[in-house]
């Protein structure tokens, strides 16, 4: 369900989000990363292109973070209006390269994540065009605990 382009989506992006950062880089989270409604479940798409964590500051890093955790939050505020505890996210690694992941970002979170949202994602699609994500998987899996992993669909396109 690859739903990077898809016009029909109600995006639900956080237009009152309060963060002391500039309006390049609050633009960028915008549009990069949204909620909508589909199918009874709140839904995240973060779309990673444009986020090279090298080029992203400490400060920003922690907005980009919280700006993650307030779209997930979001998505479930949606899912819990369906009588629903969990939701879906959808990661968008097309046309990324090495450059785009950071494995101390990704741990951070990770950790985040698993402690602030147990058991409250119902798939994480992981959409990916390039080899380069198959062989960053290799060295992350055992790093997401395995009912998390078991919940991970990697999908080419």
């Amino acid at each position: 369900m690859s739903l990077d382009n898809s016009a029909n989506i109600q995006k639900h992006s956080f237009v009152n989000f309060q963060e002391n950062c500039d309006n390049n880089f609050l633009t960028l989270l915008k549009n990069n990363i949204y909620t909508f409604d589909k199918d009874n479940f709140g839904h995240v798409v973060i779309i990673i292109k444009d986020f090279i964590p090298g080029e992203i500051n400490k400060h920003n890093r922690e907005i980009f973070i919280k700006y993650i955790i307030l779209a997930i939050q979001e998505s479930l505020i949606i899912s819990k209006k369906y009588n629903k505890t969990t939701a879906f996210t959808h990661l968008y690694l097309n046309n990324c390269t090495k450059n785009h992941f950071s494995f101390s970002l990704f741990k951070k979170i990770n950790k985040i994540l698993a402690n602030e949202f147990e058991d409250t994602m119902e798939n994480l699609y992981i959409y990916n065009n390039s080899n380069m994500f198959t062989n960053i998987w290799k060295a992350i899996r055992n790093f997401i605990d395995r009912d998390t992993r078991n919940r991970i669909v990697l999908i080419s396109v």
